[in-house]
């Protein structure tokens, strides 16, 4: 009995629970619908505002909102958050085009760390090819699965290189896979701003960084961040620096 009304009470917590996501759901689409018509009106500062308002990463959608904040600042000439926007989607999806306005941006605003080097370029095409290139590395590696499930049939020994190679090449397809997650971008926010050598105020400074340069981090160390900035590596106060993704 009292299994059965505790069955209940969890059926209508799921179902409350259900309803009131959905329901939020819909608030948050009619709202990003409001906002896309206010922005094809040109009433760009009201769709901020709303966009803003109901920005949420796990919009299936994000990225062209965040496309269009990012003209919206450029529109309002706030270089700053333009950077940012663009900065945020090149993290998640980097094409040619991005890349060019960013560089522009930095050579007009006398900024570092956009410069357009080979690296970028094999960014790009990590992005554009990325299920074609996914799915050979893992047609590859069922092919290879399938010889040792048929060898152990066949009550055949695989040789260790052979399994330690599998394995090391699945370790490979996995960071293959994630490589977006090792782009952790960031915005200096600070006019000055020291790259020291090592964590330490007494450190010395191996870069003098101004707002908007933009530094690729990795991991933090108290107050200090660990990052690489044109070729130098050191730390940067945690503070002064706005991740991106």
């Amino acid at each position: 009995m009292q299994a059965s009304h505790l069955n209940k009470i969890i059926f209508s917590c799921i179902l409350y629970l259900g309803i009131w996501q959905n329901a939020n759901c819909q608030i948050d689409t009619k709202q990003i619908i409001k906002a896309d018509s206010l922005f094809k009106t040109n009433q760009l500062l009201e769709a901020e505002k709303i966009y803003l308002q109901f920005y949420n990463p796990r919009y299936k959608e994000i990225e062209n909102i965040k496309f269009k904040l990012a003209f919206i600042a450029k529109e309002k000439n706030d270089w700053a958050n333009e950077i940012y926007y663009l900065s945020s989607i090149q993290a998640e999806n980097a094409k040619p085009s991005i890349s060019q306005r960013l560089n522009q941006i930095s050579l007009k605003h006398q900024l570092g760390g956009y410069e357009i080097d080979f690296i970028d370029q094999l960014i790009w095409i990590y992005f554009a090819f990325f299920p074609y290139i996914m799915g050979f590395l893992l047609s590859i590696a069922m092919y290879a699965a399938i010889i040792l499930l048929y060898k152990k049939q066949k009550n055949r020994k695989s040789p260790p290189a052979y399994l330690y190679s599998l394995s090391l090449y699945l370790v490979f397809i996995y960071l293959f896979a994630n490589f977006p997650s090792f782009l952790n971008f960031g915005i200096i926010t600070k006019n000055k701003v020291y790259l020291r050598e090592f964590s330490s105020s007494a450190a010395p400074v191996a870069k003098i960084l101004s707002q908007g340069n933009r530094v690729t981090h990795w991991f933090k160390k108290d107050i200090w961040t660990l990052c690489y900035y044109e070729g130098n590596v050191g730390y940067i106060k945690t503070e002064d620096y706005l991740p991106i993704n």
